[in-house]
Protein backbone atom coordinates (compact mmCIF):
# COMPACT_ATOMS: atom_id res chain seq x y z
CA UNK A 1 0.00 0.00 0.00
CA UNK A 2 1.20 3.31 -0.48
CA UNK A 3 1.92 6.43 1.59
CA UNK A 4 -0.83 7.33 3.63
CA UNK A 5 -2.07 10.70 1.11
CA UNK A 6 -2.00 14.05 3.98
CA UNK A 7 -4.43 16.40 4.17
CA UNK A 8 -4.69 19.72 6.67
CA UNK A 9 -7.74 21.65 7.69
CA UNK A 10 -6.40 24.65 5.27
CA UNK A 11 -6.45 22.62 2.22
CA UNK A 12 -10.23 21.59 3.33
CA UNK A 13 -11.49 25.90 4.68
CA UNK A 14 -9.74 26.46 0.58
CA UNK A 15 -12.51 24.87 -1.16
CA UNK A 16 -15.97 25.40 0.92
CA UNK A 17 -17.58 28.16 2.64
CA UNK A 18 -17.17 28.83 6.42
CA UNK A 19 -21.20 27.65 7.00
CA UNK A 20 -20.49 24.23 5.28
CA UNK A 21 -17.12 23.79 7.20
CA UNK A 22 -18.82 24.51 10.43
CA UNK A 23 -21.59 22.30 9.53
CA UNK A 24 -19.38 19.41 8.41
CA UNK A 25 -17.31 19.82 11.57
CA UNK A 26 -20.66 19.03 13.58
CA UNK A 27 -21.57 16.30 11.32
CA UNK A 28 -18.06 14.77 11.86
CA UNK A 29 -18.27 15.65 15.81
CA UNK A 30 -21.61 13.65 15.93
CA UNK A 31 -20.10 10.52 14.03
CA UNK A 32 -22.29 10.80 11.27
CA UNK A 33 -19.87 9.57 9.16
CA UNK A 34 -20.94 5.72 9.27
CA UNK A 35 -18.55 4.15 6.81
CA UNK A 36 -15.25 5.20 5.43
CA UNK A 37 -12.58 3.54 3.01
CA UNK A 38 -9.27 4.29 1.76
CA UNK A 39 -7.99 2.58 -1.78
CA UNK A 40 -4.64 4.33 -2.42
CA UNK A 41 -4.95 7.99 -2.92
CA UNK A 42 -8.88 7.36 -2.98
CA UNK A 43 -11.39 7.88 0.08
CA UNK A 44 -14.96 6.86 -0.02
CA UNK A 45 -17.58 7.05 2.38
CA UNK A 46 -21.68 6.70 3.87
CA UNK A 47 -22.57 9.86 5.93
CA UNK A 48 -25.48 10.36 7.29
CA UNK A 49 -27.83 13.33 6.54
CA UNK A 50 -31.25 14.62 6.09
CA UNK A 51 -32.28 11.49 3.91
CA UNK A 52 -33.29 7.81 5.03
CA UNK A 53 -30.06 6.64 3.12
CA UNK A 54 -26.88 7.98 3.74
CA UNK A 55 -25.11 10.18 1.24
CA UNK A 56 -22.49 8.42 -0.61
CA UNK A 57 -18.79 10.48 -1.05
CA UNK A 58 -15.81 9.99 -3.19
CA UNK A 59 -12.76 11.78 -2.81
CA UNK A 60 -8.82 11.60 -4.72
CA UNK A 61 -6.28 13.08 -2.83
CA UNK A 62 -3.88 14.40 -5.33
CA UNK A 63 -0.91 15.56 -3.37
CA UNK A 64 -1.18 18.49 -1.35
CA UNK A 65 -4.92 18.90 -3.15
CA UNK A 66 -7.75 16.73 -3.62
CA UNK A 67 -11.35 16.73 -5.17
CA UNK A 68 -14.62 15.16 -4.45
CA UNK A 69 -18.19 14.53 -4.90
CA UNK A 70 -21.17 13.62 -3.13
CA UNK A 71 -24.67 12.26 -4.09
CA UNK A 72 -25.92 15.14 -2.00
CA UNK A 73 -28.20 17.98 -3.70
CA UNK A 74 -25.93 20.71 -2.76
CA UNK A 75 -24.51 22.92 -5.53
CA UNK A 76 -24.02 26.22 -3.94
CA UNK A 77 -20.49 27.31 -3.47
CA UNK A 78 -17.96 24.63 -2.08
CA UNK A 79 -17.59 21.05 -1.42
CA UNK A 80 -20.70 19.98 1.14
CA UNK A 81 -20.82 18.86 4.49
CA UNK A 82 -20.90 15.47 4.15
CA UNK A 83 -16.99 16.17 2.11
CA UNK A 84 -15.92 17.76 4.90
CA UNK A 85 -17.35 15.30 7.58
CA UNK A 86 -15.58 12.44 5.34
CA UNK A 87 -12.34 14.41 5.28
CA UNK A 88 -12.34 15.43 9.35
CA UNK A 89 -12.74 11.89 9.67
CA UNK A 90 -9.99 10.99 7.66
CA UNK A 91 -7.15 13.67 9.07
CA UNK A 92 -8.77 12.28 12.63
CA UNK A 93 -6.92 9.14 11.59
CA UNK A 94 -9.12 7.44 14.23
CA UNK A 95 -11.58 5.98 11.76
CA UNK A 96 -15.63 6.11 12.04
CA UNK A 97 -17.08 7.04 15.36
CA UNK A 98 -13.23 6.60 16.41
CA UNK A 99 -13.75 2.80 16.58
CA UNK A 100 -10.57 1.50 15.01
CA UNK A 101 -8.33 2.64 11.71
CA UNK A 102 -9.60 3.26 8.83
CA UNK A 103 -10.58 0.38 6.52
CA UNK A 104 -8.39 0.24 3.79
CA UNK A 105 -8.81 -2.00 0.36
CA UNK A 106 -6.99 -2.36 -2.60
CA UNK A 107 -6.32 0.57 -4.80
CA UNK A 108 -9.20 1.23 -8.17
CA UNK A 109 -6.08 1.52 -10.64
CA UNK A 110 -5.06 -2.30 -9.36
CA UNK A 111 -8.19 -4.01 -9.60
CA UNK A 112 -8.83 -2.92 -12.97
CA UNK A 113 -5.39 -3.12 -13.92
CA UNK A 114 -6.11 -6.82 -14.92
CA UNK A 115 -9.05 -6.88 -16.39
CA UNK A 116 -9.42 -7.60 -20.21
CA UNK A 117 -10.37 -5.44 -22.01
CA UNK A 118 -13.99 -6.85 -22.54
CA UNK A 119 -14.33 -7.11 -18.81
CA UNK A 120 -13.95 -3.50 -18.87
CA UNK A 121 -16.59 -3.03 -20.92
CA UNK A 122 -18.93 -5.34 -19.41
CA UNK A 123 -18.21 -3.65 -16.40
CA UNK A 124 -18.40 -0.07 -17.79
CA UNK A 125 -22.16 -1.51 -18.96
CA UNK A 126 -22.77 -2.47 -15.89
CA UNK A 127 -22.33 0.99 -14.13
CA UNK A 128 -24.18 2.42 -16.26
CA UNK A 129 -26.91 0.13 -16.00
CA UNK A 130 -26.69 0.53 -12.12
CA UNK A 131 -26.70 4.51 -12.25
CA UNK A 132 -27.94 6.31 -15.56
CA UNK A 133 -26.66 9.28 -14.75
CA UNK A 134 -22.92 7.84 -16.06
CA UNK A 135 -23.70 8.26 -19.62
CA UNK A 136 -22.38 11.60 -18.95
CA UNK A 137 -19.00 10.90 -17.51
CA UNK A 138 -18.49 8.18 -20.40
CA UNK A 139 -19.77 10.68 -23.02
CA UNK A 140 -17.24 12.62 -21.41
CA UNK A 141 -14.68 10.68 -21.24
CA UNK A 142 -15.13 9.56 -24.80
CA UNK A 143 -15.55 12.82 -26.19
CA UNK A 144 -11.57 13.65 -24.68
CA UNK A 145 -9.86 10.52 -26.10
CA UNK A 146 -9.60 9.08 -29.44
CA UNK A 147 -12.13 5.98 -27.93
CA UNK A 148 -15.01 7.86 -29.72
CA UNK A 149 -17.53 4.59 -30.56
CA UNK A 150 -18.85 5.17 -34.50
CA UNK A 151 -22.28 6.59 -34.82
CA UNK A 152 -24.80 4.30 -36.02
CA UNK A 153 -27.41 5.32 -38.90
Amino acid sequence: MSAEPHITQEQILAKVTKKSFERGDAYFAEGLVEWMIRRGNRLFSEVQGSEWQPYKVGITLKGDDFTAACSCPYDWEGYCKHIIATLLTYMSGSGVNGNDDIETGTPIEDLLAGMSAEDLRALALLLVDADPRLIDVVDEFCSQTKHQAPILE
